[in-house]
Order: structure tokens, then C-alpha cells, then sequence
């Protein structure tokens, strides 16, 4: 009996008793007597047929409330059973004494015809999609947790067309619908009569599987670059879009235990589906235990990241980086760190790649910038040094459209002078969204704030397009230093990249310098600044503040 669902069972419980009400009404309608006795009580025959008639009403109405499919029907066919026997009576006894029951009846079958209408009209609206036609969010949970009561074997799709919000932004709502309503209708033509599809949210689509074919290999066919003519708004031109899918699998067979739900199942989905942003082709993922560990991993660091920013459990020390020539201090690089109240410190590698497949990094930007400048603010005004404040910025904020907005406030809060500030970002920024950064990064130029180029040597950004760009410094990453006293052809590099770094008039430093043979190669070729530990591990404030009094550091 594990199968049947608490609503089938509501509805034989309801029909057993709408059976009962008609079997009681059928035996008081073969009985000549006028009246029936309870006790000293004499009530008229007409009274109890009428008030078994009117429970029978009640139960139909109960049914069609409970299902308004399966309810209808079940409710219709007692009607017409109950209707047809009573003017079968009428007709046998040539009497009209039932003739009250008959209409009692009738208005029953419209009442539930009217009901039955005005659920359906309903459901289509509440259940269906505006643009896709397809089943909503709404339609998805209620399918997804009739399988799992059910026990039912099935198969969840969750397909997510790419780049749709940049698509919006730059061709218009409508437009974004015209892809995803093409899209749903593609992605129809792989699917059986038993399959559904739903919309989920904007830009990502789900479909049922029920077993059959393997889902894995219909979606081949659709998941693939493909070109849509979208007509434009002003129906003169016409845009040609460039649509990318995405897939992810999950394979749910029975037994099910309690902590599946409809919810947990799309989470799963979304799950494989974030894994397919790194395939090449055919962007198709099944969901496995591994990928639920990574996910669970996933919300854990986004809680610490959380409670970290709520409680401060972050907090700042900054790595100094010098002249390579002379070791002069040129600023300090600002580096997060994290101490739970058990005083256990929580690696960056931990929280930050977390932080970054979620909106959260802005927040620790926004903390990193704030922290940092209020705590340097004082030491600049009484320092004779020029001295630089670093800070990493993710490429989340960097192409953000109010980053300008916010980092002006917190210039103005804390009077921190622009100049002295400079804000690294890697060639990756450029990914997010190209134009909106390079915006961003002159607005910047604009304020006074200089830009130094992360990890340089390891992106894939053209060297045109870095020309164009205000930076005003290079940084090496520390994976070409690494070897450069052993290779020869690894010293050429980190020659070629000095070199290049000069030619687009910007200065250079080295990051990861751990050795004094590194430094002497890096000196040789001109780098004009080095961090590392072989002048000067992370260091807290107060540190960091004392060694911008200093005045000679050695070499």
C-alpha cells in the first residue's frame, strides 16, 4: 500500500462514503413508511432522504477539492448513478415524491461542472509558464513529489541557456524571451508523450524523464551551439544570437527516503549542471555522491563566509613588496584572513573559491577595502614615504555596474586619498563582462586609483587588448619564478613579460620571490619591485605600520 498517496487515499475514503450515503438513501427510498422513529422523535422519510442528499453534495464537492480530475470523475459518475435510480423510481412508482432528490442532483452535476471549469481554467494558469507554455516552478514540485510518494522511477534534466542575461542587457527582455520560448520548443522535439517540461527560472529549463530511451543521449542532439534569428523590437532588422546549453543529470529510483524532496532533486540537478561550465561539447553531466560532497562543501564555506562577516572573524595582514634595486618599501599587498572564535584559522583556499561561484566575494571585497583603508588612513597622513595599498578585487566586483558607486562611498567614509591606492585584478576579470570592466577601470584611472594586473603570464586576455588598457603594473606570477634559476628557457620568459610590461608603460613585480638567487635573476632583468619571503612574510598591522616608519631595511 506504500504506493498509493495520501490524495488517492482521501479520495476512496470520500467514495466509500459517498457509496454508503447512497446505499443509506436507496434503502430509506424503499421503505413505504412515512416517517421513521428515533426514540420519541418522529421525523418525516422526505427529511432524512434530503439530509443524506445533502451529504452526498457535500462529498462531491469534497472530491473535485481533493482532485480536481480524478474527483470530477468519480463525483459525475455517483451523481449520474444516483440520478438515473432516482428517476427510475419515479418512473416504477408513478410517483414525483423524489422528485426533490432530482433536483438536488442536478444543481450537483453544475455545481461540479462549474467547480471542474473553474479549476481548470485555474490550474492551466497557475501551473503553466507565460512565455514557454510549458509547466512553472509550481507545476515542477507537484510533479516531482507525486513521482517520489509514488515511488516512481524517473529521470530530472536541468538545462540552463548561457550567457541569457547578457543577452537581456544588451538586446532587451523581449528578445530574451524569444530565445527561451525557441529553445523550449527545441528541446520539445526529443521528448516522448509522458515526458514534461517546466521552467524553472529565466534563463534554465527542467524535464521529467520518465524511463524509456536514455535522456543522456536525446539531449545530445539539442545540447550544442546553435544560431536564432530573433526578430528586433522595431521589426525592420533582425539579430542573429548564438545559444549554448548546458545539462545536468540526476537518476532517482526508488527507495526514497525522506530527505528527498523536489527541492533537494533540482539542487542535485543544478549541481551536475554547474559542473558542465567547464566541458568543451556536449555540455552534459550526471549528478553522483561526489558531486553531492563538493555541494555540501560549497554551502559550508558560504555559511563560514556568512558568520565570518556577521561576527568578524575576518581580518587583514599585508605583505610588503620593495624596490628590487635598492629595497625600498613601496606599499603592502593586502591579504583576508579568517579566525573562528576557537581561534582555529581558516585558509583563504577554503572560503575564497566558495565565495566566488557566489555573490559573497563582493561583500569580502567590500569588507577588504574598508578595513584596509580605514586602518592606513592615519599612517599616510603622518608618512613622507609614498607609500602603496594593494588590494585584490574579484573579477565579480570588477565587472559589477555599481562597483564606481560603491568604492567612491568608502573613499568618502574614510578619506582614504585615491592616489595611494591601488586595486590588482586578474586577466580573468576580463571574462565576466568585458566592457563593463574596462569601464570600470577607467572610471578608476579617472579617480586617481592605479590597477595592477594579477598573475600576468597565465590568462589568456590578448596582448591588443592589454595595450588599450590603463594599467599601471604588471604582476609576475610566482608559478614562472618558481624555476627560474634551473631553466634557461624559463628565464627568458619572465625576461619577454619584463620587457613587454615596460613597453606598455607600466612597471613590473615579481610575487612569490622566496630566493636570493631569484632576486639577483630578477634584478638582472629590470624588475622594478619584488614580494615574497625573502624580503618579508604577511605581517599584521601594527607591524606594518612600524615598517612604514622605517627609513633603511638592508639588503
Amino acid at each position: 500500500m506504500r504506493h498509493i498517496t495520501r490524495k488517492n487515499i482521501r479520495l476512496i475514503i470520500l467514495t466509500l462514503l459517498g457509496f454508503v450515503c447512497f446505499w443509506a438513501l436507496r434503502s430509506s427510498g424503499m421503505k413505504a413508511e412515512p416517517f421513521f422513529q428515533i426514540g420519541a422523535l418522529r421525523i418525516p422519510s422526505s427529511t432524512k432522504s434530503g439530509i443524506l442528499s445533502g451529504i452526498l453534495s457535500l462529498i462531491y464537492i469534497l472530491l473535485i477539492f481533493t482532485d480536481y480530475k480524478i474527483g470530477f470523475r468519480i463525483g459525475l459518475g455517483m451523481n449520474i448513478i444516483a440520478t438515473v435510480y432516482l428517476l427510475f423510481t419515479m418512473i416504477m412508482s408513478h410517483s414525483i415524491v423524489s422528485m426533490p432528490g432530482m433536483v438536488t442532483n442536478i444543481v450537483s452535476i453544475v455545481t461540479l461542472l462549474t467547480i471542474y471549469s473553474f479549476y481548470s481554467r485555474l490550474s492551466v494558469s497557475n501551473m503553466t509558464d507565460y512565455i514557454t507554455k510549458q509547466g512553472n516552478r509550481r507545476s515542477y514540485v507537484k510533479e516531482i513529489n507525486e513521482h517520489i510518494e509514488a515511488k516512481k522511477s524517473f529521470t530530472l534534466a536541468y538545462i540552463e541557456l548561457e550567457d541569457f542575461k547578457h543577452t537581456n542587457d544588451v538586446y532587451g527582455i523581449q528578445t530574451g524571451d524569444y530565445l527561451i520560448k525557441k529553445t523550449a520548443e527545441k528541446i520539445s522535439s526529443i521528448l516522448d508523450k509522458k515526458d514534461k517540461m517546466f521552467r524553472i527560472t529565466g534563463s534554465k529549463l527542467a524535464i521529467l524523464f520518465e524511463p524509456g530511451e536514455s535522456p543522456e543521449e536525446r539531449l545530445k542532439s539539442v545540447i550544442m551551439s546553435d544560431t536564432i534569428i530573433v526578430p528586433s523590437d522595431d521589426g525592420k532588422t533582425e539579430i542573429t544570437c548564438t545559444v549554448n546549453l548546458g545539462a545536468g543529470l540526476v537518476y532517482s529510483h526508488p527507495p526514497y527516503n525522506y530527505t528527498k524532496t523536489a527541492s533537494s532533486i533540482l539542487r542535485n540537478a543544478e549541481t551536475a549542471l554547474a559542473a558542465t561550465r567547464n566541458l568543451a561539447d556536449h555540455k552534459i553531466c550526471i549528478f553522483n555522491e561526489n558531486m553531492q560532497n563538493t555541494d555540501e562543501k560549497q554551502r559550508e564555506a558560504e555559511f563560514l563566509v556568512k558568520e565570518a562577516l556577521i561576527h568578524k572573524y575576518f581580518y587583514l595582514v599585508y605583505q610588503p613588496q620593495f624596490t628590487t634595486d635598492d629595497k625600498k618599501l613601496r606599499g603592502f599587498e593586502t591579504l583576508i584572513r579568517c579566525r573562528k572564535p576557537d581561534c582555529s584559522i581558516v585558509s583563504p583556499v577554503e572560503f575564497i573559491p566558495a565565495a566566488e561561484r557566489s555573490n559573497l566575494i563582493m561583500k569580502i571585497d567590500d569588507f577588504v577595502l574598508q578595513t584596509a583603508m580605514t586602518e592606513f588612513k592615519p599612517v599616510l597622513e603622518n608618512d613622507e614615504n609614498d607609500i602603496i595599498i594593494s588590494i585584490n578585487i574579484s573579477a565579480k566586483t570588477m565587472s559589477s555596474r555599481d562597483f564606481i558607486s560603491r568604492l567612491t562611498k568608502i573613499l568618502e567614509e574614510t578619506q582614504f586619498p585615491p592616489e595611494k591606492l591601488e586595486l590588482e585584478i586578474t586577466e580573468y576579470s576580463f571574462s565576466e563582462s568585458m566592457e563593463t570592466t574596462i569601464s570600470n577601470i577607467k572610471q578608476l584611472r579617472d579617480l586617481g586609483v592605479k590597477i595592477a594586473l594579477d598573475d600576468f603570464g597565465t590568462g589568456y586576455t590578448s596582448i591588443k587588448t592589454l595595450m588599450t588598457l590603463p594599467i599601471n603594473l604588471l604582476k609576475i606570477d610566482k608559478s614562472l619564478i618558481d624555476d627560474i634559476e634551473t631553466s634557461q628557457s624559463m628565464r627568458d620568459v619572465v625576461d619577454s613579460v619584463i620587457y613587454m610590461g615596460h613597453v606598455m608603460n607600466c612597471e613590473v613585480i615579481s610575487e612569490g620571490v622566496e630566493k636570493e638567487a631569484q632576486l639577483d635573476i630578477l634584478r638582472e632583468h629590470k624588475c622594478d619591485f619584488i614580494q615574497g619571503f625573502v624580503w618579508g612574510k604577511p605581517i599584521d598591522f601594527e607591524d606594518a605600520k612600524n615598517m612604514c616608519s622605517q627609513e633603511e631595511f638592508g639588503i
